[in-house]
């Protein structure tokens, strides 16, 4: 019986997604531009000036709201279940109520572009921020963080989870910055994904700026996510990251599997940050 081939090296299999990643990436960056154009040809200036003003004027005085300082209501206010309820987007469903008069003054491509692109920027600024900053530690050494890490255990937003430990590369830059790539496996085959990772300017490499959007888009506030390294251990074996919104984490090794006890101790470490650590997926069950 003929011996197993050799599983093909990280690295390898690194420079090949990042090879795949280059060229996805000119081709979401001529979308983009051919995007813009239809947009400037069909968007009316002269009618999104009223609705557009409106908005502005709209937003600005429910921020000016938010920061203006009241008493202390004299009855609990079910302020989590007021938080949880769409306002932003029952506004898209508000639509076709609203008079024709209205309507007639707002192009059909501009109401589309305002309900896809506007509203998810105005519900992330109106949205609920968290009053304690996340918790990091001091110090992160970028140059040992860099390297072949194993999701052993994660928290996401959205995505279901993978069919093995999924696998992070850290390859370090010339401009002090970090090239992460990223591999799945799930039912649907193997996956790969790129994100360029930044240490935030003072906090000494402990927390991290990261956007998966193409280069041509990373000026946008809104492509990048910061994180923070919450811990690592002193060899650089295990680590725990997650999002300053408490809506992402992931557990990483050096190896596919980590001790129970070493994962608890993580787990407890993410509930004391702030996370949902129950909700964790572990790929190292036997572990």
């Amino acid at each position: 019986m003929s011996a197993p081939l050799p599983e093909p090296d990280i690295d390898a299999r690194i420079l090949d997604v990042e090879h795949r990643l280059m060229a996805r990436e000119a081709r979401l960056r001529a979308g983009v531009e051919d995007l813009t154009g239809q947009l400037r040809h069909r968007l009316q200036p002269k009618k999104l000036l009223l609705p557009v003003g409106g908005a502005l004027l709209g937003i600005a005085a429910l921020l000016a709201l938010r920061r203006q300082p009241h008493a202390e209501p004299t009855t609990p206010r079910p302020a989590s279940a007021l938080r949880n309820i769409p306002w932003v987007r029952l506004l898209g469903l508000a639509w076709p109520l609203l008079p024709e008069r209205w309507r007639g003054r707002v192009s059909p491509a501009a109401a589309s572009s305002f309900v896809t692109l506007g509203l998810p920027l105005v519900e992330t600024l109106l949205g609920t921020r968290r009053s304690e900053p996340l918790a990091t530690v001091a110090e992160v050494d970028l140059a040992r963080l860099s390297g072949r890490w194993f999701v052993v255990g994660e928290l996401k937003a959205h995505g279901a989870p993978a069919l093995r430990p999924p696998e992070f590369g850290l390859l370090p830059r010339d401009d002090g910055r970090l090239d992460l790539l990223e591999r799945r496996v799930d039912r649907s085959g193997t996956h790969g994904s790129e994100a360029l990772v930044e240490p935030v300017p003072g906090s000494h490499g402990a927390r991290l700026r990261i956007s998966h959007w193409p280069e041509a888009l990373r000026w946008l506030p809104l492509a990048w996510l910061e994180h923070g390294v919450l811990h690592v251990d002193p060899a650089y074996d295990e680590a725990l990251i997650g999002s300053t919104g408490r809506d992402a984490l992931w557990l990483l090794s050096r190896r596919p599997a980590l001790p129970a006890e070493r994962r608890q101790a993580l787990l407890q470490v993410a509930r004391d940050c702030g996370f949902a650590a129950e909700k964790l997926h572990f790929y190292d069950d036997a572990g």
